[in-house]
């Protein structure tokens, strides 16, 4: 990373790089199509075209969370809210805490190739405006799940949705128009067509309306190097403000009304100021430490304006951050929590003759410890998982990644009894102790079972469980092979 023109302001960032999956391959990386910052912990959410969602803490990108939200779809927008991320693909919209757990997943026939979404903070009721490639701007009831209103788009899609707070929901398209929305009625107030070609991005504050896109010349897509502006005072077309890197993303800087951040595909990164025109100063131009084999594909800003996320197409997330001590993704940010740390096992005095042996941690070694029994005392027998009945499978529900079944009261809580049948072992009274069935052994077998109990030296042995007759048989074989 380095700045042009002004070499101090580029000391005065940093940049942190966090690669979206462990388990990086550079021949098949994922690409990071979603990034959002949480509004109430330090935590940035990034999701990706295989419909995996990811989450980093701090300004180190140190992974927090990871988890699949679809098989069939990308992750097409994230959306910070209280409750956790809302997150929106193609077809379904799904609400996950921070660790991971599913609060609902809703499908639904008016989800058809949907792109992007928008929930603003002022209204009373909870509201969701969706847009997409599909020709339809839906808005829903985020409690109830229900569509409260579908209008069909003239211009024939919707990719960006933006709130003002003159209330006023702006709707972007891809053949370059940009209408100003009633958010009640979704009634056209105002329509304005800044490029000829296709939208790329815009954003709104309470005074300006900035786009930046594509105009089209002989039959090919050119970037526009410069911004247009719209002034929503009085509803008129500002002088275009011109840029020296080619403008993919843009976001309003909320410490002031007329300065816009501006970012490229490439990782340049700048800020202009709207009102400057042709004379204003510009910032210097940050660049990102990149792979050039892939382009910036999203662009995000914390709301403490410390940090900006950009999400590659080869699977890397870049964080831009001050060379501040109190660097932060929001200034009143909630305590993350994590997992508690694992403690470290208590091992007893082996000197003490009442100490527990359980306590003492089994060591991962190829050699053979004391503890193991001699091989002819023992035998492996599996306990089999008994079959469950049909009917508690007929019944079966899935919350939350997992199967339940309603209890029918039949039995005691947290106990299921073996019953002795094929599907499962006998009872303990029938269980033998017995030796490797070899030639050898089941010639001894054959021999003491003939003997008597006087002629054979039986050791020190605690069958605690099994019966005095029991013991007596199981102690004959066990003798036989020492």
């Amino acid at each position: 990373m380095d700045g042009t023109n002004d070499a101090p302001y580029a000391l005065d960032y940093s940049e942190s790089m966090a690669f979206f999956n462990s388990a990086y391959n550079p021949t098949s990386a994922q690409s990071i199509t979603a990034t959002e910052f949480d509004i109430a912990q330090e935590l940035l959410w990034a999701g990706s075209n295989e419909g995996r969602v990811a989450s980093f803490y701090g300004c180190e990108l140190r992974k927090y969370t990871g988890f699949r939200v679809s098989t069939t779809s990308d992750i097409r927008s994230i959306l910070s809210i209280t409750e956790g991320p809302l997150i929106l693909t193609s077809d379904s919209l799904s609400l996950y805490t921070r660790q991971g757990l599913n609060i609902f997943h809703h499908r639904a026939p008016y989800l058809d190739n949907m792109q992007c979404m928008l929930m603003p903070q002022s209204h009373k009721q909870k509201k969701i405006y969706i847009g997409g490639y599909g020709g339809q701007l839906c808005e829903m009831d985020f409690d109830k799940k229900t569509l409260l209103r579908q209008v069909s788009l003239d211009e024939g899609d919707c990719i960006i949705l933006k709130y003002c707070t003159r209330n006023f929901i702006a709707t972007g398209s891809t053949n370059g128009v940009v209408n100003l929305r009633d958010p009640n009625s979704l009634q056209v107030i105002q329509r304005f067509t800044p490029h000829h070609g296709s939208l790329s991005d815009l954003d709104i504050n309470n005074m300006y309306l900035v786009t930046c896109g594509f105009t089209r010349k002989m039959d090919h897509m050119n970037l526009d190097r410069f911004l247009v502006v719209y002034d929503l005072r009085n509803m008129q077309q500002l002088a275009p403000v011109p840029v020296f890197i080619d403008p993919c993303f843009l976001h309003y800087h909320t410490m002031t009304s007329t300065s816009v951040m501006v970012a490229s595909q490439q990782g340049h990164h700048t800020q202009v100021d709207l009102t400057g025109g042709l004379t204003q100063t510009y910032s210097p131009i940050i660049n990102l430490t990149t792979n050039p084999a892939g382009i910036i594909t999203t662009f995000s800003v914390s709301t403490s304006m410390h940090c900006t996320a950009f999400g590659h197409s080869t699977g890397t997330i870049h964080l831009l951050y001050k060379n501040d001590p109190q660097c932060c993704f929001n200034y009143q940010s909630v305590e993350t929590q994590f997992a508690n740390p694992p403690m470290d096992p208590k091992v007893g005095d082996l000197n003490n003759s009442i100490s527990s042996l359980s306590s003492v941690p089994i060591p991962i070694t190829p050699l053979k410890l004391l503890s193991d029994m001699p091989k002819q005392w023992t035998k492996s027998i599996a306990r089999p998982t008994p079959k469950i009945p049909n009917e508690f499978l007929d019944n079966v529900r899935v919350f939350q990644g997992l199967a339940c079944v309603k209890n029918p009261s039949t039995r005691r809580a947290n106990q299921w009894p073996y019953p002795p049948d094929s599907d499962t072992l006998a009872p303990r009274e029938q269980i033998k102790f017995l030796p490797d069935e070899d030639d050898d052994t089941n010639i001894n077998n054959k021999n003491i079972q003939e003997g008597t109990l006087n002629d054979i030296e039986i050791p020190n042995l605690n069958f605690d469980t099994l019966s005095i007759g029991q013991q007596h048989q199981d102690t004959i074989i066990a003798s036989s092979t020492t």
